[in-house]
């Protein structure tokens, strides 16, 4: 459960107590950096850090502020990247909450001019959040902002083909990794990265932790890998 005060929401925002950590994203035939993912980190008064999904549950009791909260993040994110690829993940409900029309919208306008960015669109749990990821990745794409699906196969998600079909690149959850003993799982997630390949779109393993875990990718024939293996070449930094 989340457990985070109204008191520390305030202070987080108000101080911008936040800042964005970029995670590698490493080519599995050279173990060549080819990207960056930005994701958002949050402190408390002594530095400590808080949980994100945390911070997000409680930013969703108020959309308004969960979208300032979002085009601050984004940018912070876009300001202080590394040069190259720029994976950003971005908040459906954020979008919708300053919706107006297909044509403007401030995360739009922030995000678009940076022409090296991946737009991570969040598998969902039921079919609103769907109907808002796609109206989001209809947008974007309109304006020639590459997509990826994230958290393909994660616990609790369902999987959109119409997205599935539309990004430019699917990232696999870390979840995967544990299943592959199962034949029906590894059957499954073969069938997706050779869909991925004759359809020209780009692979993410996710939660890549150690030596073996990344042979297992490479043997799966994964173009991308991101984790923890990678951590020395996190980025950090804050507001």
């Amino acid at each position: 459960m989340c457990n985070l005060s109204a008191s520390l929401l305030l202070d987080v925002l108000g101080q911008q107590r936040f800042g964005v950590e970029y995670q590698p994203l490493i080519h599995t035939g050279t173990g060549d950096i080819v990207a960056y993912e930005a994701l958002a980190r949050f402190y408390d008064q002594a530095g400590a850090t808080l949980r994100t999904d945390h911070v997000f549950h409680a930013l969703h009791d108020s959309p308004l502020t969960l979208f300032q909260a979002e085009y601050q993040m984004k940018r912070l994110q876009i300001d202080f990247a590394p040069a190259g690829t720029l994976f950003l993940n971005l908040d459906p409900d954020a979008y919708t909450v300053a919706m107006q029309n297909d044509d403007t919208h401030p995360l739009l306008d922030l995000i678009c001019p940076r022409r090296d960015v991946v737009l991570e669109i969040i598998e969902n749990s039921d079919l609103s959040d769907a109907r808002q990821s796609a109206r989001m990745a209809d947008a974007f794409a309109q304006r020639q902002v590459r997509l990826a699906l994230d958290d393909i196969g994660a616990p609790h998600s369902m999987l959109s083909l119409p997205l599935l079909i539309q990004v430019d690149c699917l990232k696999f959850d870390r979840s995967w990794l544990s299943q592959l003993d199962c034949p029906l799982y590894r059957a499954a997630l073969l069938s997706l990265i050779t869909y991925a390949r004759e359809t020209g779109k780009q692979t993410v393993m996710e939660g890549i932790e150690t030596d073996a875990q990344l042979a297992l990718a490479r043997s799966l024939g994964v173009d991308l890998v991101q984790g923890f293996l990678y951590r020395p070449l996190f980025i950090v930094q804050q507001a």
